[in-house]
């Protein structure tokens, strides 16, 4: 049984990926940090429902550059069994001439991507990926170095390194300001005192961030669901992954079959349920999103869904950084769906937020500042 910590350093409230990547950061400087997590196992909502696909090469210049960093440290990782966290399967990003100019700028500006992109005509694409034959797109960037990661053994590496510190089935219900400065945090277990606590609360950010009086950030809720289908050959098991940015769509090979999304992207309230349910309609859009934009794909068999929320901000940016408001108090929120790829990444960025003060220059962007 765990011993209830009546002080800490820092305070990391959520145990998703983002909460455990801050923790384990801040612990490896030293420093004495509580996770207090309101579910029952860590990573239970975003963080266990993700799509897996580590993609280095998106819109945001800040964005990618950081799931560069944060792919070098995870690469290192390995399950209980001794395999790699990331199995490298390469990553196609289809589109139209715009996205893919885009994206290829984004990849020149990032020393690492520059060397490990390419360029693709569609007869390519369709040589490496049959099931693409009849799909519309301009062209391709194909990414030799992402992968899929396995997320339960990502989860459990850093719950592991943190030796107990994370608590669970332990809610926030206030968090105490003193003059300007946070004192403390209390949950239904006891009350920790603390001058410091990280908002890693995922879809609950704002919520957490009321209990210390602070207004909202323009946080924007989206649920997406997921698929996986019953096992056919159509994709082939060593194919790369595909996300056709333009078109909204993404598959990968998931056992013996596919994972498939439509890349929905409905609103979801935030004083809604955290735990999304199926929408009735969703099977729908993704049979009619892959008749129109993949009829190699338009007759694989979907058996099982699920629906996840994803933290979007306005530009498309992560929140990561002090609240000027409160001394005392961080985000680390507003992920966009890019949390897992950036897991490692952003435990480095708050280490060094709380040892110079500031973000690191690549990291501005993500300065909560511009929303205030």
């Amino acid at each position: 049984m765990q011993t209830w910590p009546q002080r800490a350093d820092v305070v990391v409230v959520g145990g998703g990926f983002a909460g455990l990547s801050a923790a384990r950061a801040l612990t490896d400087l030293g420093a004495d940090v509580v996770v207090l997590e309101a579910e029952s196992l860590p990573g239970t909502h975003s963080s266990g429902r993700n799509a897996a696909i580590a993609r280095r090469l998106v819109e945001h210049p800040a964005v990618a550059r950081l799931a560069v960093e944060s792919m070098r440290l995870m690469w290192r990782l390995a399950t209980p069994d001794g395999y790699p966290v990331v199995r490298k399967t390469g990553g196609l990003l289809l589109g139209d001439e715009a996205l893919l100019e885009h994206l290829w700028d984004v990849a020149q500006q990032i020393p690492e991507l520059a060397t490990d992109v390419r360029r693709m005509s569609p007869n390519q694409v369709i040589g490496r990926v049959p099931a693409l034959a009849g799909a519309r797109f301009a062209g391709a960037i194909h990414v030799h170095g992402d992968g899929v990661v396995d997320i339960n053994a990502l989860l459990q590496s850093m719950v592991t390194s943190l030796k107990g510190r994370v608590h669970t089935s332990a809610p926030v219900t206030a968090i105490k300001v003193e003059q300007g400065q946070v004192s403390a945090v209390e949950t239904p277990l006891g009350t920790i005192l603390t001058g410091a606590v990280i908002d890693a609360a995922g879809f609950h950010a704002n919520r957490v961030a009321a209990l210390a009086g602070l207004g909202r950030l323009p946080f924007e809720p989206t649920r997406r669901h997921l698929f996986t289908t019953e096992p056919n050959e159509l994709v082939a098991p060593e194919s790369p992954w595909v996300w056709d940015g333009s078109a909204g769509f993404y598959f990968r090979r998931e056992g013996a079959g596919l994972l498939l999304c439509a890349c929905d992207r409905t609103p979801w309230p935030e004083d809604g349920p955290i735990d999304a349910p199926v929408a009735p309609e969703a099977r729908q859009w993704l049979a009619d999103k892959y008749e129109a934009r993949v009829p190699g794909l338009a007759d694989a068999r979907p058996n099982h869904a699920w629906a996840g929320i994803r933290v979007l901000t306005p530009d498309d940016a992560f929140v990561i950084g002090h609240d000027p408001r409160v001394r005392g108090f961080t985000w680390v929120a507003g992920l966009g769906g890019h949390g897992m790829t950036t897991a490692c990444g952003v435990g480095e960025i708050v280490a060094e937020l709380f040892e110079s003060g500031e973000l690191p220059d690549d990291y501005r962007a993500f300065d909560p500042a511009r929303f205030l």
